[in-house]
């Protein structure tokens, strides 16, 4: 899934120097120059990055391996679909990686949690575009996951319990007591609909491309709609986060 709000993530990459970690039982308005506690897991992903000093996008996008898990099933499909004009072989080369990308997670003893996720939705687009013969369908999967991403998104807006607000809060304790801060919640409010925004831009570009059947262009708006769209939201947000820390400290 082209991933709200974690994105993609390998749970184990150590985070990078400089970063802190906040301690155990640590309140809501913890400092943000607080001492790192040594014992707690490095974490890369969105929730990874708002717990650091300094953005890094290797970080936010699980680093090397989150690229390659994210990437190859679609770049793969692209490549061999133009060169074999296959739905097949396509298919069945995207299914193919993805299964060796879990192998190897399983093989080395870390989750499996995301290539796995990333299997059924690759595996169920393989099914369709092999059934219908379309290669369009390969997409459709991942553009009806972009679809109720963006409707939850909105409708956790509108019931004044943003998304972003209520996933920070559990993955940064400084803030755990958003939802009773007007200052957080406004922050929290715009960090939710910069994903949203990003949810209903995709589907504007990519919803065109599957309706007329452009295989290979939809891929590549699948592929730079990806991991490089979230990479800048989650600078946004890591912005909008460690500003709001910045005035918190000051109270």
């Amino acid at each position: 899934m082209n991933g709200i709000p974690e994105g993609p993530e390998s749970p184990d990459v150590p985070a990078p120097a400089g970063s802190e970690q906040p301690r155990p039982g640590a309140t809501g308005r913890h400092s943000v120059g607080s001492e790192t506690d040594p014992s707690a897991t490095p974490r890369t992903g969105l929730g990874g990055v708002l717990q650091q000093e300094e953005f890094s996008v290797a970080g936010a996008i699980g680093g090397p391996r989150g690229i390659a898990e994210s990437v190859l099933p679609t770049l793969l499909f692209i490549v061999v679909f133009v060169a074999s004009r296959s739905v097949v072989a396509a298919s069945v080369t995207a299914v193919a990686v993805v299964a060796v990308l879990l192998i190897v997670r399983l093989v080395q003893r870390q989750s499996p949690a995301t290539v796995l996720g990333g299997l059924i939705g690759v595996a169920l687009g393989a099914v369709m575009a092999i059934r219908s013969g379309d290669g369009t369908d390969f997409y459709a999967p991942g553009i009806a996951i972009n679809a109720v991403s963006l409707l939850v998104l909105l409708v956790s807006v509108l019931a004044r319990r943003p998304l972003i607000g209520l996933l920070v809060g559990v993955l940064d304790p400084r803030v755990e007591d958003w939802a009773k801060d007007p200052d957080a919640r406004r922050v929290y409010t715009r960090a939710t609909l910069l994903f949203a925004g990003l949810y209903a831009a995709k589907l504007a570009v990519q919803v065109p491309l599957l309706l007329t059947g452009h295989v290979a262009a939809l891929g590549v708006a699948k592929l730079a709609m990806g991991l490089p769209a979230f990479a800048v939201i989650a600078y946004l947000v890591w912005l909008m986060h460690r500003a709001l820390l910045g005035r918190r400290e000051q109270l």
